[in-house]
């Protein structure tokens, strides 16, 4: 929870949300009286309940949210760490659409290992003058992007995809299932 509404906004939120002031009473521990006193600035509540209206806003606010389920790339490339950086290569060289890949261990288990970023590959490629056939890609491994669960409201992941070259990969059931960039993100405002 990034933004906390000042007192005259959790009307505008409560009704965003098209929630009935009767439940936002019940659901936090008031009446409905002083629900509409709160909202029409004529009380103020405690600490405590402010932050209960909040949460129950927020909860709410992120069940009728897009799930990153709805969203993800599938299916999902990825390498594993015994292909070669011709691999990567030649993946990033058949679509415009992919700037980075996964590693993951196998198809089976698809435990995550690292990244491997089209530029990050270009330029090692350029520097070391070496033949992208002969480089092993666990020798080349970049920082693991986050992971997250297919349930996660859309909005969590905004901070980490605003890096560049990152992405989030989705799991379910456990495994990696899915991956969203910085433009699945944005195709679903």
């Amino acid at each position: 929870m990034s933004y906390f509404p000042k007192f005259d906004e959790i009307k505008e939120f409560r009704i965003k949300l098209g929630i009935k002031q009767n439940e936002l009473a019940k659901a936090v521990g008031v009446t409905t009286n002083m629900i509409t006193q709160i909202e029409t600035k004529r009380a103020n509540p405690s600490g405590e309940k402010y932050k209960k209206i909040l949460e129950y806003l927020y909860q709410k606010s992120d069940e009728k949210e897009i799930k990153l389920g709805e969203i993800w790339a599938t299916p999902i490339k990825f390498l594993t760490p015994g292909q070669t950086a011709q691999d990567a290569k030649d993946i990033f060289d058949s679509t415009e659409d992919i700037d980075l890949l996964p590693v993951l261990n196998n198809d089976k288990d698809r435990c995550l290992l690292g990244k491997i970023t089209k530029k990050v590959l270009e330029d090692y490629l350029k520097k070391n003058n070496r033949e992208a056939y002969k480089i092993i890609i666990k020798d080349i491994l970049e920082e693991s992007p986050p992971i997250v669960p297919h349930d996660t409201p859309k909005t969590w992941i905004r901070q980490f995809l605003q890096v560049k070259n990152n992405c989030v990969l989705v799991t379910k059931d456990g495994k990696i299932t899915g991956i969203v960039n910085y433009w699945d993100y944005l195709s679903k405002i």
